[in-house]
């Protein structure tokens, strides 16, 4: 009985993670990204399948692709004319770059479909590593959940806006019907943004639990260390207290409480060891006996010193054992829950690493082309814009940005398990205790998580400097084909208009010579004599 009440009660103090993605799940199951049942998580909060979820995201699917091509017919007569008036390249670079949107989005949604059941299984995990960490009297507070995902919401759609209505007011024809369409530019990264903050927050929560697990081990060390330093000062305590031949100090500033008390001055206090001022905050001691009765009591024993530091839980190797070797299997258990959800998302990860590699370098050099007065896709029409090209910019490299910094320091934190597992082996400083914590630094070694996309690259800093660099290096690239495609052209209607004009100056040449010729044949028949 007494098991299943404290299962019980450990069940009713934490709190699902799910319950802090209810405004998220709403607004993404209305948007056709998630196919779970709605009523289940409604009254549950849990993710379980759904058939009629499952033709809703697929119907909303079509109708997103249908409805993007209508907008590329609908914008493309500047796309008709482009190959004509630009290089290969820039036509090349904009026909592949206008379908890369449609296909992160579609990777985002077919994975959440084939993953709809191992999703649920997920966060159930996360349940249970809540549960166990709160029998290791480790609690995870998960109410500041909700309050990120509200402020990532609320960043997105300001950023969907701001570039959505800054292109339809600054660039588009808003005078055409046709031009309403323009708002299906945005579906794909608004899906997109919504499936990456289920992504990043779930992966917070697992840095929250690592965290949890660091700080448990540190206030093991810092309890310790606080009961090692009360039993140096107990031992100093009680020398100075069994050594009764230096008389006590007074202080000059209290001199008025000692004539309050003693009604004795300080003359004849310094220096003198018989005559003692005692301070006396009541008339009964706190053993509930007079000041007189026990004064004779404290005459005849010496002081008893009371412990009130609490025992610290590392100075008995037998009993933490249990509590490190709990830690390190929950910390087991969420480096694979970290794994796991690596997986899930693995394709969605890379295909959005992809578009923001070849979206920033691509708007870039489109607004190359529009300072030099050459025409773009018509759906990077915002590169026309300094100001909307930077919004553009910082939204899409604010999600790769905050993923891949995310996942870097989700991976130090389950790293760091190790470091603070022997800090309490270093402050126990017992033969036994080293024993345990090498024995669960091994465990640790194998339980490091590392995110990746599709293993092609980690999600850490240096990918982040890579990318960084192959941004600069392709963005040289393009720009000195463009100018070296830009020279040819322009050598090209040089040569052309050099032929015309010596066309021309042949023409006139062929018609003075035939001038010439007439004005001669006509000059000898006028001068030939006749008979």
């Amino acid at each position: 009985m007494p098991q299943v009440q404290s299962e019980s009660s450990s069940e009713s103090a934490v709190q699902p993670l799910l319950q802090q993605f209810q405004l998220l799940f709403y607004i993404s199951k209305i948007a056709g990204i998630l196919p779970q049942d709605l009523e289940k998580f409604r009254t549950k909060n849990v993710l379980e399948k759904s058939r009629n979820g499952m033709v809703y995201m697929l119907a909303m699917l079509i109708v997103y692709v249908l409805l993007y091509n209508v907008l590329i017919y609908s914008f493309g007569e500047e796309d008709r004319t482009l190959k004509a008036s630009q290089s290969t390249l820039t036509f090349v670079i904009g026909l592949f770059l206008t379908y890369i949107g449609l296909i992160m989005m579609g990777t985002d949604q077919l994975t959440a479909l084939r993953n709809q059941g191992r999703i649920g299984e997920l966060y159930e995990r996360i349940r249970q590593v809540d549960e166990r960490l709160y029998k290791e009297k480790c609690v995870v507070d998960n109410s500041h959940i909700g309050g990120r995902i509200r402020f990532m919401l609320i960043m997105t759609f300001l950023f969907e806006l701001s570039i959505l209505l800054a292109t339809y007011i600054k660039l588009v024809d808003y005078s055409q019907w046709m031009s309403v369409l323009w708002i299906v530019s945005a579906i794909p990264t608004f899906i997109n943004t919504l499936d990456k903050i289920w992504f990043a927050v779930s992966l917070y929560a697992l840095k929250e639990r690592f965290e949890a697990i660091n700080q448990t081990l540190e206030e093991l060390v810092a309890t310790h260390e606080k009961f090692k330093r009360w039993l140096c000062g107990d031992q100093e305590t009680s020398s100075r207290a069994l050594d009764s031949s230096q008389p006590p100090e007074y202080d000059s500033n209290l001199e008025y409480l000692y004539k309050e008390l003693g009604g004795l001055d300080m003359g004849s206090l310094k220096g003198s060891g018989r005559n003692k001022v005692a301070p006396v905050s009541h008339s009964m001691n706190s053993f509930g006996e007079s000041i007189e009765a026990s004064d004779k009591a404290t005459h005849q024993a010496p002081p008893i010193s009371v412990n009130m530091a609490h025992e610290s839980e590392l100075s008995n190797a037998s009993k933490v054992e249990e509590k490190l070797n709990n830690l390190c299997q929950v910390h087991d258990e969420i480096c694979e829950i970290g794994k796991a959800m690596n997986e899930l998302w693995s394709y969605p990860i890379l295909s959005l690493m992809a578009y923001g590699f070849l979206i920033f370098t691509a708007q870039l050099y489109f607004l190359y082309c529009a300072t030099q007065f050459q025409s773009i896709p018509s759906l990077f029409r915002s590169a026309k814009n300094p100001f909307i090209t930077v919004i553009a910019l910082s939204y899409t490299s604010g999600k790769c940005v905050y993923l891949i910094y995310l996942s870097w320091k989700t991976s130090l934190a389950s790293k760091r398990t190790g470091i603070s597992l022997h800090k309490c082996g270093v402050v126990a400083d017992d033969n036994l205790l080293f024993e345990i914590v090498n024995h669960l630094s091994l465990k640790l070694l194998n339980h490091s998580v590392d995110f990746s996309a599709c293993g092609f690259f980690t999600l850490d800093m240096e990918t982040l400097y890579g990318v960084s660099g192959g941004i600069t290096s392709y963005l040289i690239i393009l720009i000195q084909f463009n100018l070296a495609a830009q020279q040819a052209k322009e050598a090209i209607q040089t040569f052309n208009s050099l032929n015309d004009t010596a066309s021309l100056v042949g023409a006139a040449t062929e018609m003075d010579n035939v001038s010439s010729t007439l004005y001669d044949l006509v000059t000898t028949t006028m001068l030939t004599p006749t008979g």
